[in-house]
């Protein structure tokens, strides 16, 4: 009772310290515009620094910490009460109100037992002794309750956030941070990641933190938008774009896979719909062995044997010419490319040509091959007007080799500014059984099917690698050389050869990539284990996330059974019960009856997220149809969606993957629709099964997936 009062007390007194510091900061603004006015620059940037800080005040005026430790510092005679926030504020003075949760002592709280501890400091390691652990947890400006523990892992601690509603989890996450998941978000931003995380154990999460920590502890020697996170579609960056501002971290640049490709060739493109592509292979109308092997490095290969024959026909065979005379053959040109080195085509071009200018200054036989060629044209006119003409010629041509403007008249001659990727791809797919070695892909149906979509302008997912490829192999890659941090989520849809495109485009960034094996339903196009990237990223480690937070543990040991029969582990989850999975079996014509009952009840016992889950579209507008006769709001999540606002949805499979909701129930889970021999049906089932939070309903007609019996 007596610390409840004391931290009551200690509220009341941060609340009104920030409203002072608050007041303190506005009034600073409003001097800076006087006082700056000779520094246009400089004032901008404080009015920026200022305006933030008084922001910030606001967002975490509601909720300004939720932790306290006591730490002896062994150098000091005092020991501190530090107070953990999301974010860090200073007084006036420059005291510290609020440590930020990303600062290096605010570790101790996420990792250390009490006692004897020890964390790194940019001065060095600092030693200690922690005496209290605390979670705080404030409500609207009051206190609500606190718990002294021992772990920050203990899942009794863990259950309120836990059990939370889906539309309010992320915003707990600071306070919740588990061990395991903080290695992953401090570790030093010189290091490639590659993270195995189970369904639920905080992937996206952690990765969206770890850009914030970044951000926060390299903010004297980075900006902001030398940051980048990749994400699988716009559902997912429109969902970051919220949470980011929330984590300060707001000016990362956020691009799905395809926006980047599009931003970085820069050409008229439209990209296909992935999920038709899903939905043809998963109803058996494609053969889909071709596609895989586009996003290889085999492909790759075929596409630098191709890309050989474009370099070797870049310079004229007529060699450089001025006033049609042959300055240097196309030998001697090809030459100097050849001995040139550079990123792309384009730079060895560019210094190719500033190459030869300056050889041509000082080259005598040059000059002696001008004027020979000159002197046979002057000694074979008779008329004295011509004769003056070209013997005034050769004196411009002789000038004009060692003007500064000869140079660029060379970048002219050897420019490729003109060259469209598409179109030299297209040229490269009609001959691409020059290039292909590998005898078992149907060339002529890779052939057929890229040479049809590209005929519209429209890009296969299959084809961005290659694309973006002969984009840096002709032009490079100057835009994007700043960005230092990527973070790729949902990597496990990528291929070997998109991410060797990706290294090479932002070579200058290090890569913290983040997936789960179990949920790669889209494998025809992508690797099959992280080991086959290892190779592209150099200097990496590689970290699992192994407890699964978001669901019941009877939730999680029903998803298991499909993961460890297909031989992708288990998931260890938090001891956090719900109750049991429902396996309900439903004639046929009577499920969407049955379902718009268990939706009313799902409502009335509280639950504000329910999720409808089919295998593919198949039967949705039906069940749409029947929820607006019974007057339940619904919507259908169709793949150029970008927003789901909570409430009834009705969604396929793989477009449910990367979202989650306090009940799922899942359709059709006959061992017909989902069978056991096909592992994309089990990885659709595991992802659709690991959606509920809090309840999950198995519908089915006559036998239920094998696994699941």
């Amino acid at each position: 009772m007596e610390d409840i009062e004391y931290e009551k007390k200690k509220l009341e007194k941060t609340e009104d310290e920030l409203e002072e510091i608050q007041q303190g900061e506005q009034q600073i603004l409003a001097t800076l515009p006087k006082k700056y006015k000779n520094n246009p620059i400089l004032l901008a940037n404080l009015m920026s620094a200022t305006a933030t800080k008084i922001t910030n005040i606001t967002r975490i005026k509601e909720k300004p910490y939720f932790a306290r430790i006591d730490f002896k510092d062994d150098t000091k005679e005092n020991k501190e009460s530090i107070y953990i926030g999301k974010i860090g504020v200073l007084d006036l003075d420059g005291n510290v109100v609020i440590t930020d949760w990303r600062a290096p002592i605010s570790t101790l709280y996420y990792d250390s037992n009490l006692g004897n501890v020890e964390y790194n400091a940019p001065d060095g390691k600092i030693k200690g002794k922690m005496s209290l652990k605390r979670q705080i947890i404030i409500k609207d400006k009051k206190l609500e309750s606190i718990f002294d523990v021992d772990s920050v892992s203990d899942d009794e601690l863990l259950k309120p956030y836990l059990g939370a509603s889906a539309d309010s989890r992320l915003k707990n996450i600071v306070a919740s941070i588990q061990s395991e998941q903080n290695n992953i978000i401090r570790k030093n931003i010189e290091k490639n990641l590659i993270v195995q995380g189970v369904a639920g154990s905080g992937k996206t999460t952690v990765a969206l933190h770890r850009i914030a920590y970044l951000m926060y502890n390299n903010a004297d020697r980075l900006k902001a938008n030398q940051f980048m996170v990749i994400g699988p579609n716009k559902f997912f960056i429109n969902y970051i774009s919220n949470v980011l501002p929330d984590l300060d971290a707001s000016n990362a640049v956020q691009l799905t896979f395809e926006e980047l490709a599009s931003e970085y060739i820069n050409e008229k493109i439209t990209f296909e719909d992935s999920t038709k592509k899903l939905t043809d292979i998963l109803d058996n109308k494609i053969n889909k062995n071709y596609l895989k092997y586009k996003n290889s490095m085999e492909y790759k290969n075929a596409l630098d044997k191709y890309l050989n024959t474009i370099k070797n026909g870049l310079i004229s065979s007529k060699g450089l010419v001025v006033n049609n005379v042959q300055i240097l053959s196309r030998d001697n040109v090809m030459k100097v490319f050849e001995e040139t080195n550079g990123e792309s085509i384009s730079q060895r071009l560019d210094m190719s040509a500033r190459v030869i200018a300056n050889r041509l200054k000082t080259n005598e036989e040059v000059y002696a091959n001008i004027k020979d060629a000159m002197s046979k044209l002057y000694d074979n006119e008779s008329d004295i007007d011509k004769r003056r003409a070209l013997a005034k010629k050769e004196l411009d041509m002789l000038k004009e080799l060692t003007s500064t403007g000869f140079e660029k008249q060379l970048k002219k001659y050897v420019s490729i500014s003109n060259l469209k990727v598409i179109d030299i791809y297209k040229n490269f797919v009609e001959n691409v059984d020059k290039y292909i070695d590998n005898l078992d892909i149907d060339i002529n149906k890779l052939k057929e099917d890229t040479l049809r979509t590209l005929k519209n302008k429209t890009i296969e997912n299959e084809d961005i690698a290659a694309l973006m490829y002969i984009k840096y192999t002709l032009f490079g890659n100057d835009e994007y050389k700043n960005f230092r941090c990527v973070v790729v989520d949902e990597a496990q849809d990528f291929g070997k050869f998109s991410y060797y495109v990706l290294k090479l485009i932002l070579n200058n960034a290090y890569f913290s990539i983040f997936g789960d094996m179990a949920q790669g339903i889209y494998q025809y196009r992508a690797i099959d284990k992280w080991d086959e990237i290892y190779d592209i990223f150099e200097n990496s480690e590689f970290l699992r996330l192994e407890k699964s937070y978001r669901t019941s543990i009877e939730i999680m040991n029903e998803a298991n059974k499909i993961s460890s029969n297909i031989n992708l582990g288990k998931a260890n989850p938090v001891i956090r019960s719900a109750g049991p999975v429902i396996k309900s079996k439903i004639d046929k014509n009577k499920q969407e009856d049955y379902i718009v009952d268990r939706v009313k009840q799902y409502q009335e016992e509280g639950y504000k997220s329910i999720a409808i889950i089919y295998k593919d579209q198949n039967n949705m507008l039906n069940l749409s149809r029947k929820f607006k006769e019974a007057n339940i709001e619904s919507e259908i999540i169709y793949k150029d969606q970008e927003k789901y606002n909570g409430g009834v949805c009705i969604v396929t499979s793989y477009l449910a993957k990367g979202l989650e909701f306090d009940v799922a129930i899942i359709v059709d889970v006959d061992s017909e629709n989902y069978s056991t021999e096909n592992i994309l049906d089990m990885k659709l089932l595991y992802v659709a099964m690991t959606r509920a939070l809090h309840k999950l309903e198995l519908i089915y007609n006559n036998n239920i997936c094998k696994f699941l019996e």
